[in-house]
């Protein structure tokens, strides 16, 4: 049987073999990523609500592969980031985002690689979601690497930014089990269309990207691949 489909139907809900569990509260995993030691922090810019009507952006969204070398301003790249991890409002100890997430558990982390962005350097930055900035982690050009990575896919080279997600798996496996694997990828699939969305509304090109050399984008954010893994990218940039 293909590996995919016998994963799929071992994870099935049966009526008949539902079993209640018990949550032990003291192993949650932690809600947030923050790097204790980042090369530098920069606040992310208030984001302006309004715009186009959602209809009239979901009529518009394409995927956009071909971008002009003109950088994309500091304040674009806040509304994209909070378009896909903003913090909404807050009920208890729980923090409500943009995009949902099973179990509001939140296990996708978010970097961003830097090509040219007005008033940032280049180089790979994390987003710290719960103090609503930018942890820098490495500097340098990443464009040609993390293209290379991407299966040889130029657009992420010539793209003014390029996101990356990451999974903590621990953080759904806590609640979910063998199941949390479901949640984790639908988790994925909505902030990659709340970035399709955002950038569409800003005048922005996108293109998600799912093929990749998985342990080499992994090596790219030296991130540990027993914890945390890369599952989907995304280029960004001004139209051509």
């Amino acid at each position: 049987m293909n590996k995919g489909k016998k994963y799929h139907d071992d994870t099935k809900y049966v009526r008949e073999k539902m079993k209640s569990r018990f949550l032990d509260w003291s192993k949650k995993p932690k809600d947030f990523k923050q790097y204790l030691h980042p090369l530098k922090v920069i606040p992310l810019k208030k984001t302006k609500l309004g715009g186009p009507p959602i209809f009239d952006i979901m009529a518009k969204r394409r995927s956009i592969r071909d971008y002009s070398i003109t950088p994309i301003s500091y304040e674009e790249l806040s509304t994209l980031i909070w378009s896909v991890s903003g913090i909404t409002g807050k009920y208890g100890d729980h923090f409500f985002r943009t995009t949902p997430s099973a179990g509001g558990l939140y296990p996708v982390e978010i970097y961003i690689m830097v090509n040219r962005v007005k008033e940032l350097e280049k180089g790979l930055y994390h987003v710290d979601v719960k103090e609503n900035q930018l942890e820098m982690i490495k500097k340098g050009s990443f464009g040609k690497l993390l293209s290379r990575a991407a299966l040889d896919q130029e657009l992420i080279e010539r793209s003014a930014v390029s996101f990356i997600f990451t999974a903590i798996f621990e953080r759904s496996i806590w609640k979910y089990e063998d199941r949390a694997f479901r949640y984790i990828y639908m988790d994925a699939g909505h902030i990659g269309q709340n970035l399709y969305l955002a950038a569409t509304a800003l005048g922005l090109g996108c293109c998600t990207i799912g093929a990749f050399f998985d342990d080499e984008v992994n090596d790219i954010l030296s991130i540990e691949k027993e914890k945390e893994i890369a599952i989907y990218l995304a280029a960004i940039g001004k139209y051509r």
